[in-house]
This record gives structure tokens, sequence and C-alpha cells, in this order.
């Protein structure tokens, strides 16, 4: 059976998201960042697979999401002259650390399906 990974950062509250292939949520991890992401996203991620018996060749993907406003700014065609405040947003670091995080997961595990 596959799954689907979400990472979700919401102001400083990170979520980890499980998901079946009918997008059914199995699991949830919530913690509050407090500026040590990139040494609890790893750990957390692992976490959420061993408590679910889930192997990481076992997920489909890893999505990202965030309330930065420059967050696939491109995407969205943001006018210039809409509100950019990231006051109690996703900060730039941890926005970077998570999209890095699910692109690089992504990319291994369409490395391991060829």
């Amino acid at each position: 059976m596959t799954y689907k990974l979400k990472i979700n950062i919401i102001a400083d509250q990170v979520s980890l998201m499980l998901y079946d292939k009918r997008e059914v949520e199995v699991s949830k991890i919530v913690w509050i960042d407090q500026r040590d992401l990139s040494e609890k996203i790893l750990v957390k991620i692992d976490k959420i697979l061993k408590k679910n018996n889930i192997t990481f060749s076992n997920l489909s993907g890893v999505e990202f999401d965030c309330d930065s406003p420059y967050f696939n700014r491109k995407e969205k065609k943001m006018s210039l002259d809409e509100n950019l405040s990231s006051k109690n947003k996703c900060g730039f670091m941890a926005w970077q650390i998570g999209d890095i995080t699910a692109k690089t997961m992504n990319l291994v595990l369409t490395k391991r399906k060829k």
C-alpha cells in the first residue's frame, strides 16, 4: 500500500500528516517549531513512519505547504500591491527547510522507482 506524506507549516506550528491512497488521514504529528526545525523534521518523519509500520519506499510522494507570503509566489501570480507581511507566518528558514526536505524526498522516491 502506498501513502502520501504532507508537511504543513502555519506560523510556528508544524504538522506532518500521513494519508493513504484514498486521501484519508492515517496519522498526524503536530509540534511548535522553536527554531530547530532542521534538527527535528527528519526525526519526526521517521517517527510517524515507524509509528505506522511504514517504510520510506511505501511513500508515493511528499507534499509541502506553508503560509509564508513568498511561498509559491510565482505560481500564485501575486500582484506587487498585495500585502506581503510575514508577521505571524512561517519564517523564511522554516519554509526553506520544509520545501527542501519535501523536494529531496521526492527526488529519492522518483529515482528508486526507476
